[in-house]
């Protein structure tokens, strides 16, 4: 190496290393203050990209957890409120009992129906006020309001559709489609929501009845002139059912994809007394039952009273299944809830886990680094105050 002034590559090798050292100090500091191996884009370009992928999945998975915790909540208020009308038909099965004593008077067995009518009132109250968030649970309406399916329409000249009804079925479109094996399904909004039914072989000029009881719609079928069996499911094929009403099903996300697997849905439901689109058959025949047993006076019939006080019996017993039914739905939904929930919690838990390990600090690597940065910097600082006297030497040379 020659002997200069100007250039003192000593010195520069020295401020290059200092420089180098000082930079990964600075680094191993701001890791170690924030607690984050990534904090810009420049530490680790990849990572923070699968990190800030993973983040809005943790995010969308927490959120799913309160949403069920919501739901949970949501479906607990519409189970308390059943249960209170449960205990109320309990109540009114006992009267039922209690009014087919032969031993009671006309009079007694009014003041038995005053009872009734207002446990009847309470139950059709209860409904009303049962809501969450404004959203009604238990006293929804809904009805056909549209579609290409109309009550006594006729696709063709050979099928004809009568008595279409809803009973309780969520608010939305319905479509029909023929499965070319002498049955048609009908979905609405998700494949969730799906039924299928057979179409009986019958001759020209017969009426069935299909019944889609787990989505609530129902209508008769008739075979006017050729078409039978899975004929006539081409008739019906594409043709779509609008149910509308104030109140759709309530969809919960469960999950970080809004795919259909990942929603779970509260079906609305009615469980009044009173007639009305969307009623339960079930509910509403109680209902007219004990209105028509309530209209007997004290001259009414021994024998009237006896076979008013057997029917309406048997309408509660009806009616309580019914509510059983409902109950168990929601129980089994809650439980179904608090499953999704631990496998949310956990999925949260390692989905955290590996962006923890991409994300965050290593301290007891990083504290190596510091201190290796360190020595390094007070090193490269001696080594340029030595590289910086070295010059010096061309002095001697002068004398």
């Amino acid at each position: 190496m020659s002997t200069v002034i100007n250039t003192n590559l000593a010195s520069l090798y020295a401020q290059n290393s200092l420089s180098g050292a000082q930079n990964a100090l600075a680094s191993s500091v701001m890791r170690l203050s924030s607690g984050l191996r990534i904090n810009s884009a420049k530490d680790d370009a990849a990572g923070l990209a699968i990190s800030q992928s993973m983040q809005g999945q943790i995010n969308s998975v927490n959120q799913s957890v309160r949403n069920l915790n919501d739901a949970t909540n949501l479906i607990q208020v519409a189970d308390t409120s059943m249960s209170t009308i449960h205990d109320m038909l309990l109540r009114m099965k006992q009267l039922a009992t209690q009014g087919y004593d032969g031993s009671l008077s006309g009079a007694q067995k009014m003041n038995i129906m005053d009872e009734i009518k207002q446990l009847n009132t309470e139950i059709n109250n209860t409904a009303t006020r049962t809501k969450f968030n404004g959203n009604s649970l238990i006293a929804v309406t809904t009805g056909i309001t549209g579609g290409t399916l109309y009550n006594g329409a006729v696709p063709t000249t050979d099928t004809g559709i009568t008595k279409l009804a809803s009973t309780g079925a969520l608010a939305e479109t319905y479509t029909i489609t023929d499965n070319t094996d002498g049955t048609i399904t009908i979905q609405g909004g998700t494949s969730l929501r799906a039924q299928t039914k057979a179409i009986a072989t019958g001759s020209a000029g017969s009426t069935q009845t299909l019944n889609f009881d787990t989505l609530g719609i129902s209508f008769a079928l008739e075979s006017a002139g050729t078409d039978t069996g899975s004929t006539v499911g081409e008739a019906l094929d594409g043709l779509t059912i609008i149910v509308g009403g104030s109140n759709p099903s309530l969809e919960f996300q469960a999950g970080s994809d809004t795919q259909s697997a990942n929603l779970i849905s509260y079906s609305t439901i009615n469980v009044q007394t009173t007639a009305g689109t969307g009623s339960n058959s079930a509910m509403t025949t109680l209902g007219t039952q004990i209105t028509t047993v309530g209209a007997y006076t004290g001259a009414t019939a021994t024998t009237s009273w006896a076979s008013g006080f057997n029917t309406l019996g048997t309408n509660i017993d009806t009616a309580i299944n019914y509510i059983s039914d409902q109950r168990s739905v929601m129980g089994s939904l809650i439980n179904r809830i608090s499953y999704i929930t631990t496998n949310l919690q956990a999925q949260s838990t390692n989905l955290q886990s590996s962006k923890s390990a991409i994300t965050d600090t290593d301290f007891a690597a990083e504290t190596a680094k510091l201190t290796k940065g360190q020595i390094m910097q007070q090193a490269a600082t001696a080594m340029l105050a030595q590289a910086n006297q070295m010059p010096n030497v061309v002095l001697s040379l002068l004398k």
